[in-house]
C-alpha cells in the first residue's frame, strides 16, 4: 500500500514539473515586426489655430501585443508619421480605435497562441497555459460567458499596466492629448495619474491622457454593449459619460455602439462640445458591405427606420444612424469615428473614413490597411 501510495505521489509530482515546464516556457517577450506596409494619410481642412484631431486607425496583428515594448512600439510608429506631416502641436488630440487595448489579454503569452491559426486556438492554449489562475476566475465569474470573463480578470493588472504605460509614455514624449482607443477591464479606476484595476464586474473603458503623461481621473464606460460583449461586461449610464476640457476644445469621447444611441449626445450637447471621438471596432473583413442587421444588445431607438434594417449597408447605417446623423440632431458640428483594423488569427475586421467637418460628412475608402487622418478645427 505504501509503495502505491509513493508511486502516485510520484507520478503527481512529476506531472505537476512537466505541466510548468510546459506552461512556463517560451514565452513571447520580444517585440514583434509590426505593420511595415502603406500608410494612408489623409487630411481635412486648415489650420486655423484652433487644433486638431489625429485620427489613427492602425493595422494590428497578434505580435503586436506580445510585450510592452511590441505594443509601443507599433503605436509610436503611426505617431511618427503624424508628426513628420506637422500634425502634431500642443492642441491636438490623437485619437485610437475600440478594443486597441483590449487584445493585450495575450502579452506576455506562450509562442503557441501567436502561432495559432483561429481565435479558438489561440485562447485554448491561453487557459491551459495559465490554468492554475485561469479556474478561480472561471468558478467565481457571474457572467454568461465565465470563459471570456475568466481570461480578462486573471490578465487585468497586466493589460493594464502595459496600456498604461505605453499611452502615458507616447502622451508626454509628443506633447498631446491622447483618447487611448479601449480596453475591457474590471472596475477601472484612476489613482494618482494611472490606471488601476479592482476585483469586479468586467467594462469595456476608455481614457484620457493629458500632455504630461497623466490620465484624467475622468473614465469612459461603454453605456451600450452589444448582444457580444453583453455576455461579459457591464453596461454603465449613459448620463455618466464625461466631457472633457481639452486645448482643442471641449471633447466628447462615445465607444462604438454608444455613438448610435441619442441619449449619448444629450450631455454632449448640452455642455456644448465643440467636437466628438468615437473610438470603434467593426468584425469580418469587408463588413462594411454586408447588410445592416439593425440595432444589437438594446431595441432600436423610437426613430429608426425599421424599413433600413437589411436594407441599407452597413456602412450605410453608420452614416444614418451614429455620429454622422447624431450630431445633426444634436446640433454639433465635428466629430470623427477611429475604427481598428487587422487581423487577429482568423478574426477580421473593416475600417473607413468617417467624419463630420463642420456638418459636412465625409466618408472615403482608406488606400492602406492602415490609416491616419488629420482633422483642422
Amino acid at each position: 500500500m505504501k509503495r502505491k501510495i509513493y508511486y502516485f505521489i510520484t507520478a503527481i509530482t512529476l506531472a505537476t514539473v512537466l505541466y510548468f515546464t510546459w506552461a512556463l516556457t517560451d514565452r513571447v517577450s520580444t517585440a514583434g515586426q509590426g505593420y511595415n506596409g502603406k500608410v494612408d494619410m489623409q487630411q481635412f481642412g486648415t489650420d486655423s489655430g484652433r487644433g486638431n484631431i489625429v485620427s489613427i486607425q492602425p493595422y494590428m496583428l497578434p505580435g503586436d501585443y506580445a510585450s510592452e515594448q511590441s505594443f509601443y512600439k507599433t503605436l509610436d510608429a503611426y505617431l511618427k508619421q503624424a508628426q513628420s506631416k506637422g500634425w502634431l502641436n500642443k492642441n491636438t488630440v490623437v485619437s485610437f480605435p475600440e478594443y486597441l487595448g483590449t487584445w493585450l489579454v495575450i502579452a506576455g503569452e506562450k509562442k503557441a497562441v501567436f502561432d495559432a491559426k483561429t481565435v479558438d486556438a489561440a485562447m485554448r492554449t491561453m487557459v491551459l497555459s495559465n490554468l492554475f489562475s485561469f479556474l478561480p476566475d472561471y468558478l467565481s465569474a457571474k457572467t454568461t460567458d465565465k470563459s471570456a470573463s475568466a481570461l480578462f480578470r486573471m490578465k487585468a493588472k497586466r493589460m493594464a499596466s502595459v496600456y498604461n504605460e505605453a499611452f502615458s509614455v507616447l502622451a508626454k514624449q509628443y506633447s498631446v492629448t491622447i483618447v487611448a482607443g479601449s480596453i475591457v477591464l474590471p472596475e477601472p479606476e484612476i489613482k494618482d495619474g494611472s490606471l488601476t484595476v479592482h476585483d469586479g464586474i468586467l467594462y469595456n473603458v476608455s481614457v484620457v491622457y493629458r500632455p504630461d503623461g497623466k490620465a484624467d481621473e475622468k473614465i469612459i464606460k461603454k453605456a451600450f454593449p452589444i448582444a457580444d460583449e453583453l455576455v461579459f461586461t457591464c453596461k454603465a449610464d449613459a448620463a455618466g459619460i464625461p466631457v472633457y476640457n481639452t486645448p482643442a476644445g471641449k471633447m466628447a469621447v462615445l465607444i462604438c455602439a454608444d455613438s448610435w444611441y441619442p441619449e449619448c449626445y444629450k450631455n454632449a450637447s448640452a455642455r456644448h462640445v465643440d467636437f466628438v471621438i468615437v473610438p470603434s471596432y467593426v468584425e469580418g473583413n469587408g463588413a462594411f458591405k454586408n447588410p445592416w442587421p439593425g440595432y444589437s444588445g438594446f431595441d432600436n431607438p423610437a426613430d429608426i427606420d425599421k424599413s433600413d434594417i437589411g436594407k441599407i449597408t452597413i456602412l450605410e447605417g453608420w452614416v444614418r444612424y451614429a455620429l454622422p446623423g447624431r450630431m445633426k440632431e444634436a446640433g454639433l458640428k465635428n466629430g470623427i469615428i477611429t475604427f481598428l483594423h487587422g487581423q487577429f488569427w482568423d478574426l477580421g475586421s473593416d475600417m473607413h473614413f468617417v467624419l463630420v467637418k463642420d456638418g459636412e460628412t465625409i466618408v472615403k475608402q482608406p488606400e492602406a490597411d492602415a490609416s491616419v487622418v488629420n482633422l483642422w478645427l
